[in-house]
């Protein structure tokens, strides 16, 4: 976008070429026109926040798939239970998969 408005082309033509709508580019464009290159990183803070957080749910999921062990959707539906959040099990599966990767060779078990 940046570099197709560089080459002085009308923000409606780089938006047809691309699929989104002018309001897009012209955002993208003054982003860049104000903070350089840094403008154009996502920033922190966007998106979904995390249901289930490292800091305060680890032990308590910990616990629950222990003590149903093979039994996922057991364990999830303990730990809606007991955290009150409501969360599916791919939910509960990415997770466990996320926590396990950072986990790894830390020496944390």
């Amino acid at each position: 976008m940046v570099l197709q408005q560089a080459q002085q082309r009308r923000s409606k033509d780089v938006a047809a070429q691309l699929g989104c709508c002018e309001q897009v580019v012209t955002s993208w464009v003054r982003r860049y026109q104000d903070e350089g290159l840094a403008g154009l990183k996502t920033k922190k803070g966007r998106g979904r926040k995390a249901i289930l957080n490292n800091d305060t749910d680890l032990e308590a999921v910990r616990e629950a798939v222990k003590n149903n062990r093979q039994r996922l959707s057991q364990a999830k539906a303990e730990l809606e239970e007991r955290l009150g959040k409501g969360f599916s099990t791919l939910t509960l599966k990415r997770f466990l998969k996320r926590t396990v990767a950072a986990t790894r060779g830390s020496g944390v078990p």
